[in-house]
């Protein structure tokens, strides 16, 4: 058994606004430089690690950003180190970013050529040495606080970089820009009855007696006025309809998928992306949705094939580990799939399929109901009762339905893999179904941090892409909702 992954982090990268170091280091000395790194985060300095992460590709965007925002570039240095492309990649990459580097030696050791070139011209920190943590704290405390009296207009090299390094989700929002710049004249046209009656809808129906109010939750991490980012600020669940209690079954359950939990009608109230603007959307018919993740088991029984990545070092076969590494073309593959199977076999009620649920159609269920930042309500620290996140996942994904589970039974709604969604809130709020290359997901997973786990977390991806932490639930429903 691998014992190194199971080493805990020492305290949650920095994840503010305020200057920041960036520690580089060699993973297989990670030991001595979390005990280090202890030191610096209890002198209160903003540090930003890669939480033990093994290297992988996708991690290296995220990486690069962090040493483009960073006021500070400190590396721990050792054999490993020294050996380790990664290491010598951030050092170059913080060089070219004209970053002050300040080098820490775990041991006595002889540095490269190239790595003598590049931190030569550097003062070091040596842990051999008596009093190396207060010598190295204060060059890392004396360059952040330089840093924070530096005016943010006067850092034009700093914001220009961060703009030409964008990730996907920044992609999605230009293309965005441009969809709404295009649609510009057409809106203005279609400013109609149709808008007329939803603002109203939301203004006064909503707030009459006969419907009661919809509470807006505290949404204390988003800026005030405009946001480039849609989410919702109200959900409210219908009362039963007697004339519709047939429509409804107890449960419904599927040979491969197990358990789905009824998610009755009900609304949620979008902010518009842009705009001051907020749209209540209903969900106008109950549907089914997965109480659990599709899993590894389940998605090889239906699709033949198993393409997903598991971080197991037991060396025993672990089960109902959820799929991923599945793009979004292959979730709605596999819900084609599924359905087919479901008629062939005849367990599929009438004009019902499996899909994948629409972005609203998931938070709406993730909420159950609730307004609070989780669906437990607003306090962080209880999340490891309900997620597998960075804090307690040791980097992994885990068995579904392990964690318990939000008021309509459903599981790992905050963590171990995201999901992929089918509609978003936009083709909902645009009233279109033409989308780009880009989806949504949502939920949290293993790699993410608390504030990433919320039931407003959401991020876009290619469809084509495939992630280890990405993977998917499904939902059955009879006519489509919106």
């Amino acid at each position: 058994m691998n014992t190194e992954t199971e080493i805990p982090i020492p305290f949650e990268s920095y994840s503010g606004n305020k200057p920041f170091a960036f520690v580089s280091y060699a993973h297989a000395d990670k030991v001595l430089v979390y005990s280090a790194m202890r030191y610096f985060h209890e002198a209160n300095l903003n540090i930003w690690y890669d939480d033990g992460i093994p290297p992988a590709e996708e991690w290296q965007s995220e990486i690069a950003q962090k040493i483009m925002g960073a006021d500070m570039f400190t590396v721990f240095l050792s054999a490993s180190a020294c050996a380790s492309s990664h290491v010598n990649r951030e050092i170059q990459f913080a060089l070219s970013e004209n970053k002050p580097i300040l080098p820490i030696f775990l041991e006595k050791i002889t540095l490269t050529p190239s790595l003598k070139l590049c931190l030569q011209q550097f003062q070091s920190c040596f842990c051999f040495k008596l009093d190396w943590q207060k010598r190295a704290i204060e060059v890392i405390r004396k360059a952040l606080e330089d840093s924070d009296k530096i005016d943010p207009s006067a850092r034009p090299r700093k914001k220009e970089t961060e703009e030409e390094f964008v990730d996907e989700s920044e992609g999605l929002w230009k293309i965005m820009d441009q969809i709404y710049n295009a649609q510009i004249t057409r809106r203005m046209r279609l400013k109609t009855q149709r808008e007329t009656e939803e603002a109203s809808l939301l203004d006064e129906k909503v707030s009459s007696e006969t419907v009661p109010s919809i509470p807006v939750p505290k949404v204390p991490s988003r800026p005030s006025g405009r946001t480039r980012h849609p989410f919702a600020v109200g959900v409210m669940v219908d009362k039963p309809d007697p004339k519709k209690a047939k429509e409804r079954k107890a449960s419904f359950t599927d040979p491969y998928l197990g358990e789905f939990s009824w998610i009755p009608s009900g609304r949620i109230a979008i902010k518009v992306p842009y705009s001051e603007e907020k749209r209540l959307v209903h969900v106008k018919n109950g549907f089914w949705l997965g109480q659990v993740l599709v899993t590894q088991e389940a998605y090889t029984e239906v699709m033949g094939t198993n393409p997903s990545h598991t971080d197991t070092d037991t060396g025993d076969e672990v089960f109902n580990l959820p799929v991923n590494r599945v793009s979004w073309l292959d979730a709605v593959e596999f819900c084609k799939a599924l359905t087919a199977l479901a008629k062939i076999s005849g367990q599929l009620p009438e004009n019902h399929e499996f899909r994948l649920p629409t972005e609203v159609e998931w938070e709406y269920a993730c909420r159950a109901g609730t307004t609070t930042d989780y669906y437990f309500g607003d306090d962080p620290t209880e999340l490891h009762e309900h997620a597998w996140y960075v804090v307690n996942s040791l980097r992994r994904i885990h068995p579904v339905k392990m964690k318990s589970p939000n008021p309509w039974g459903l599981y790992d709604l905050y963590g171990n893999v995201r999901e992929w969604v089918g509609n978003s809130f936009v083709n909902t709020l645009l009233d279109e179904s033409e989308q780009d290359e880009f989806r949504i997901c949502r939920g949290g997973s293993y790699m993410k941090k608390a504030v990433g786990c919320k039931s407003s977390s959401r991020d876009t991806q290619s469809l084509f892409h495939r992630y280890r932490n990405l993977g998917f639930r499904v939902a059955l429903s009879g006519p489509p909702n919106l």
